[in-house]
């Protein structure tokens, strides 16, 4: 949220409503619109010196227009000149949204540093899933089904949450979606990375 009121802030200034509904139509998968969530981060940004605020009357209302400072510009640019990290939660993906601001020249490396990322943890997950599919599963089967007779608690567990005291298919069914988690996560890394190399190819044919 503090990012997006930045980003919006570096373009014009804004009242709450105005903030609230810019959210609301370009922002609603990164952040809440609601004005307890705007007033929250508004009051954070303040304290931090990040903005400032200027109150007039309207039709007898009283209103703030909200202004980004030279603080907030500074740490909102430091924020967008890092690289995007896949990994973390919604907002990350937000520098891309306001990539325009970055100068033309350190564009393609902040682009380079998410493919170099994305094809070193692709390479990993590939092995690993190499790794899995080489481990037999009669052993996965022996050694579960071992430990089990060990652990019956567990085992009972297992059988209560599956509502099968079939243990051998407990194990099938679990390792069948174990496996299917991992070989999302590999295609979701793939497409991430044949994105980004294409948005490559076209921020350099077009110069941007």
């Amino acid at each position: 949220m503090d990012k997006v009121i930045l980003g919006m802030l570096m373009l014009s200034r804004l009242t709450l409503y105005q903030m609230k509904a810019i959210i609301k139509q370009n922002f609603w998968a990164f952040c809440s619109d609601s004005t307890g969530s705007i007033q929250a981060a508004l009051k954070k940004l303040l304290a931090a010196g990040m903005i400032s605020f200027v109150e007039y009357v309207e039709k007898s209302i009283n209103k703030k227009r909200y202004s980004i400072t030279q603080t907030g510009r500074a740490a909102f640019m430091a924020w967008l000149l890092t690289p995007i990290d896949l990994n973390a939660s919604g907002m990350e993906f937000g520098k891309l949204l306001f990539m325009g601001f970055v100068p033309i020249d350190k564009r393609i490396a902040l682009i380079d540093a998410v493919i170099i990322k994305a094809e070193q943890e692709y390479a990993a997950h590939v092995t690993l899933q190499a790794q899995i599919n080489e481990i037999s599963m009669d052993d996965t089967y022996a050694e579960t089904v071992k430990c089990w007779e060990d652990d019956t608690e567990y085992r009972d567990g297992v059988r209560a949450a599956t509502e099968r005291d079939d243990d051998v298919t407990n194990i099938d069914d679990i390792a069948f979606y174990q496996k299917a988690a991992l070989q999302y996560g590999i295609d979701y890394m793939k497409f991430d990375i044949e994105w980004f190399k294409k948005l490559k190819i076209e921020m350099e044919s077009g110069g941007i």
